[in-house]
This record gives C-alpha cells, structure tokens and sequence, in this order.
C-alpha cells in the first residue's frame, strides 16, 4: 500500500511542479497534512474497488465544512482537499473521477431570506490509473489499516424524529471523556493487532473499529459500542465464519441484562428463574419472545405505551391487550415496574455498555480476544469458561446481581 501511496504522490507533486502551482516547498507540518489527505483519498477508494456495494465515496467540499473545526472530521477534510482532488482528476493524471455536487435553497420567510434546503455531496471514484495501480500492487484489505485517530467517543443530539439519525455534537473533553477514549483507544489498538480470519470474501475484516455513541446530549445516556466487521453479521454467520487465532468462535450472551440492572439499582434479588415468565397469569411461556419486546419497550420509552410495539404480534395472540401484558409484568416486577416505566432505557444502555467495555479490558489483560455485540462477546471456543467467568465477575461487581451467561 504504502509504495502505491508513493507513486501517486510522485505524480502529484510532478503536476505541481510542472505547471508551478507552488512557488516554495510546504512546510513540514503543510506537507504531513498534504501527505495524509492524500493517503486517506487513496485509502477510501481502495475500499471502494474491494467492496462493490460502495462504489464510490462521498465528499462535502463547501468552505463552511471545510473550514469548521469539528472532533468528527476525517483527516481527508481539510481546506487544501478541493486542491488535491484538482490535480488527482486533472486529465494529465486521471487517477481519480469526480462529480460535483449540489445544494438547494428554499426562501424561508417574507423577508427573502435564503436558507439551505440540503443537496448531493461531491461523488469521487478510482479511475482506471488508480484501479490498475491497485491490481498491480495487490491491494487487499489487509493493506488497508483504520485511523486510530479517528474520534471514537460520539455525542449525539436528541433526534429531530423518530426515523432520523440524529446529528453529532461537539463538546470539550472532561476527565470523564479521556478516561472513555483511552478504554477505546486500548480496545482498539488489541483488536487492531488480533488474528482474525473469515472465510466470507465480501468481508472486510480490517473494519475493527469500535465507537461509543451517546445520546441525547448526555454522556449519561447511551454508549453502547458499534463498528466492527463481525457487527454487521448474522448470528449464525459469526459462529461458522470467523475465527480468532485459527480457532471457532462461540457467542456468550448476558440473559435478561436489562430487567437484571435493574434489580441492582434498586438493590433486590431477582426472583428465580425467567424473568419474563408470566405463566403465573395464565400467559404461556410459548410467548415469551412477544413478552420481552413488550417489556424492552416499556423500558426505552418515555411513557407508558398505550398500543402493542410494532410486529408484537407475531409472536402474541390478539386476545391479550397491551393492558394485559402490563399488567402482568407489574405483577411479575413490583420493585422495578416504576422504574421500568420511567423512561430510564438510555441509562440503562449507559450501564450495559459500561460492563460490556469492562469485560472487554478484563479480557485484554488477560490475553483473550473478544469481539463485543451490544450485551454479548464472541469468543475462541477454547476460552468460553473464562469469558463466563470474567462476564459474571465484572456484571457482580457493577450490579451485585449473579447474571445468567449463556452459549448463543
């Protein structure tokens, strides 16, 4: 990789001095930007050819994001990038293809005012100078390393609506927010080094990079982690395609995590057995898929729901109401229910995503490689008995509740 990043620099730096573009050398600090815009350009496309669905990539190349500093930026997005981007698509170099993009305006108010009404981000592909470079070189994914600079402690805005993603928000770094990012940058940097191998080819298996993302403007709220390779994977997929240093792996999976958190906030014991057993009403245990959604609804809502969640149904017959269900988990849950109907669902998340980075840590010091997925870990087969071990230990510490750790 590194001699393909040379050579294209070459033939940018020959364009520049050809047509006199620059009249003194860069200075270091402009030259090492110079350098990483370019390898990161370069990067991205070599991803791009590697990965089909993503044929190219997107670019916003207006001033006002350019020009803006923000934590979130890659390094590609500075104000010399439209600069490199000329010369990687001039005709004399063509390593690159490019469409400009567009933005719509709409006159919000009687007094004219104009105001941004979205638009098309600028689209760049590898041309066929950078596609049989690539061919030449051999690039494959294991060529191609993240940027462990990349900020990986994300801060969401409260969203707009339901369907929307919500915006990122910048803030100032705390004690708080150093000590998160150099769990990560931990985690990170041991991923980063693992033996991982999967035999599905369209998998990119150098996407190790976890992010934690919180939400609502609060730190307090969210965190769980996302990024990873084996994230975007099925169940099934993970356990017969991946393997940590030439071994299977296994899925070990907190069960009932949330309703267990709870219990140890509110410092009780659990009752024995599932948790989202309501045979006791007279409501089957065949059912307990369409309970547990029931349940984790009450939990991430902001108020008591009044309808049955969306595709419930499928696994709860029509004859019991949401009423019925309520009711029942408030019998089963006397201690929690007010809890469980406090809109009290992005702390928990906060708190499992908490245990989860510490399991991840323990496990790190104690050399085994686990790959996280929200309240579960992928693991070599060969150390499932002391994952369990170091899950149940890190949830006691965290809760004072024993947890059920099950083989998914």
């Amino acid at each position: 990789m590194k001699e393909l990043i040379v050579e294209v620099q070459k033939q940018v730096e020959g364009y520049e001095h050809y047509y006199k573009l620059r009249t003194r050398a860069r200075r270091a600090v402009d030259q090492a930007t110079f350098e990483r815009i370019l390898e990161a350009i370069i990067c991205d496309l070599c991803v791009c050819v590697l990965q089909p669905e993503f044929d190219a990539i997107h670019l916003p190349l207006s001033n006002k994001v350019l020009r803006k500093q923000s934590r979130y930026k890659g390094v590609a997005l500075g104000k010399t990038l439209p600069d490199t981007l000329h010369i990687l698509t001039a005709e004399e170099t063509l390593f690159v293809g490019l469409k400009t993009g567009t933005s719509k305006f709409k006159i919000s108010d009687e007094m004219m005012n104009v105001a941004f009404a979205g638009g098309v981000q600028t689209t760049v592909w590898a041309e066929h100078k950078l596609l049989s470079r690539i061919e030449r070189f051999g690039i494959s994914y294991e060529d191609i390393k993240q940027d462990l600079g990349e900020e990986a402690i994300i801060l969401r805005e409260p969203k707009e609506r339901p369907d929307q993603r919500a915006k990122a928000q910048e803030y100032k770094d705390t004690p708080d927010t150093l000590a998160l990012r150099g769990q990560l940058t931990d985690i990170n940097t041991w991923l980063g080094e693992a033996d991982l191998h999967c035999d599905l080819p369209e998998v990119n298996t150098q996407d190790r990079y976890l992010r934690r993302i919180f939400n609502n403007s609060d730190f307090a709220q969210g965190g769980r982690l996302y990024g990873g390779f084996w994230q975007r994977m099925s169940t099934q997929d993970r356990q017969e395609h991946i393997m940590i240093d030439g071994e299977c792996v296994v899925e070990l999976d907190y069960g009932q995590m949330s309703l267990s958190i709870l219990y140890g906030l509110a410092g009780t014991k659990p009752p024995e057995g599932d948790l989202y057993d309501l045979s006791a009403d007279g409501i089957s245990t065949d059912y307990r898929k369409g309970i547990k959604i029931v349940a984790q609804a009450v939990i991430n809502s902001s108020k008591v729901p009044t309808r049955m969640p969306k595709g419930v149904r499928k696994h709860l017959p029509a004859r019991y109401s949401i009423r019925d269900i309520l009711a029942a988990i408030k019998r089963k849950h006397p201690t929690i229910y007010p809890q469980m109907t406090s809109g009290i669902g992005m702390q928990l998340f906060r708190k499992e995503s908490d245990i989860l980075v510490d399991v991840l840590e323990t496990l790190r010091s104690e050399g085994i490689v686990a790959l996280p997925v929200h309240d579960a870990v992928f693991v070599r087969d060969n150390n499932s008995d002391k994952a369990k071990a170091v899950m149940k230990k890190v949830f006691e510490d965290h809760t004072s509740i024993t947890p059920d750790v099950t083989l998914g």
